[in-house]
């Protein structure tokens, strides 16, 4: 049985702080507006009358919160994942876990994953990118290695890493954004069932990924293809 995820244990500002409340105004506010039609004074009525002082004690400018808050939370969501990863000995156990922490992750802060896959606007792309690339370069190369390791001692394909991350994180990334942006094909579920949502599908996704990466065994009749 695939072990429940750990809550977050990475950056987070403390619950209730001027800097939180900002953070918090802020992606609602960038979410339904978009950055470049949110006004500061929009943020800090929307965080409860923060004063313009404490917005600028913590924040440069409108697009440095922006692209501070994006980069704090993507960090937040890597350490997640990688701790998820790294609290298992048994392979299966890890890529089912990280697969459900994911799903849980999105679940526990739609908010923050819809900002994950909704700060796109060029100006604040152009401040993030540098920070943005070393980190998720770091991230990617940590599950290639492991899915390296892995497959030496020939518990798992050896296929390119490209091909493994898809098999592992693509249908859960696929049915979280499904979720948060819904198209023609797809119905958003209300933010409260969110969650519930998501776990549904745990157990089949978790089991898509294993059955996906694992090596079959002698005589396994599963697509051996690489």
């Amino acid at each position: 049985m695939t072990r429940t995820p750990t809550p977050s244990t990475g950056h987070r500002a403390r619950p209730g702080s001027r800097r939180e409340d900002i953070a918090a105004a802020a992606i609602e506010l960038f979410l339904s507006r978009g950055v470049a039609a949110t006004r500061v004074d929009d943020i800090l009525a929307a965080a409860g009358g923060v004063s313009v002082g404490s917005f600028y004690h913590h924040f440069r400018d409108k697009l440095s919160l922006a692209a501070t808050v994006y980069l704090e939370h993507l960090q937040r969501f890597q350490r997640d994942l990688l701790v998820e990863l790294d609290r298992h000995a048994r392979t299966e156990d890890a890529v089912r876990g990280v697969v459900v922490a994911y799903l849980r992750w999105a679940g526990a802060d739609p908010r923050a994953m819809g900002y994950l896959h909704q700060c796109r606007e060029p100006n604040v792309v152009e401040i993030s990118e540098g920070e943005e690339a070393r980190l998720k370069q770091g991230f990617y190369d940590r599950l290639a290695g492991w899915l390296g390791e892995r497959a030496a001692t020939g518990e798992l394909r050896a296929l390119p890493h490209e091909h493994s991350l898809a098999l592992w994180l693509g249908p859960a990334e696929q049915l979280v954004r499904a979720a948060i942006e819904p198209s023609g094909h797809s119905t958003a579920p209300e933010p409260d069932a969110l969650a519930a949502h998501l776990a549904h599908a745990e157990r089949v996704l978790a089991d898509a990924a294993w059955q996906a990466l694992r090596r079959p065994a002698p005589g396994d009749t599963a697509d051996q293809a690489r």
